[in-house]
């Protein structure tokens, strides 16, 4: 298994004459297969990072890891004729710089022009299909997971439970599963061809506004 995800981590994909990406593995294939869903706790991990790379582009295990339950939050937005669309909004905790001894200042430190803040990402809900809603599916993890976890900061994909069943009250633990599992996992997700579009698109758009400044 490791040396397959060893092979899968230098995997380029093919692009084709016409700008698609070449890819035998499709979004649909996994939730026919049931590889994406809520129908055991793995797999609900597995489709919580799939979003989580396909909408708010996080492409790695560090970016990944900068998720918690307190920084994605659940929000609504009254759209044309009054309709509302619910989506999950993920703002990255802010970086904080340890200041040098010999620059130290009295009062609030100011802003500097080329200190950004985080840009937040937003992922809307599937109203088409409500099995395959992001914010849903989120809701439901939510929903197996201890009280105690709900506001961290620190951690948001949980170890699943050892001991739990489908219709276990609680599938996670409290403690955050293991990096290099959740990197296995990422490194398949990536594979899929919704998933490089997907990422593609994000960089085109972030390329265009950098030429239109």
């Amino acid at each position: 298994m490791i040396e397959l995800t060893k092979l899968l981590k230098i995997w380029e994909p093919t692009i084709l004459p016409n700008g698609y990406m070449f890819s035998r593995i499709e979004e649909e294939h996994l939730w026919e297969c049931k590889q994406l869903g809520a129908y055991s706790p793995i797999v609900l991990l597995n489709t919580l990072l799939f979003f989580n790379t396909k909408y708010f582009q996080l492409k790695n295990v560090t970016e990944h890891l900068k998720l918690s339950f307190a920084h994605v939050m659940r929000r609504t937005r009254t759209l044309k004729y009054s309709t509302k669309m619910t989506y999950l909004r993920f703002f990255p905790p802010l970086q904080k710089q340890e200041s040098e001894p010999d620059k130290l200042t009295i009062g609030k430190r100011k802003r500097n022009e080329d200190d950004e803040a985080p840009v937040g990402v937003e992922m809307a809900e599937n109203t088409d299909n409500p099995l395959r809603c992001p914010v849903r599916l989120y809701e439901f993890y939510l929903s197996k997971c201890s009280e105690s976890v709900k506001q961290r900061n620190d951690v948001f994909y949980l170890q699943p439970e050892r001991s739990c069943v489908p219709n276990s009250p609680m599938w996670y633990s409290t403690f955050p599963i293991d990096p290099g599992t959740l990197d296995t996992m990422l490194t398949r997700i990536l594979m899929v061809r919704e998933v490089h579009e997907e990422l593609a698109k994000a960089k085109s758009e972030d390329s265009d506004v950098e030429l239109s400044d």
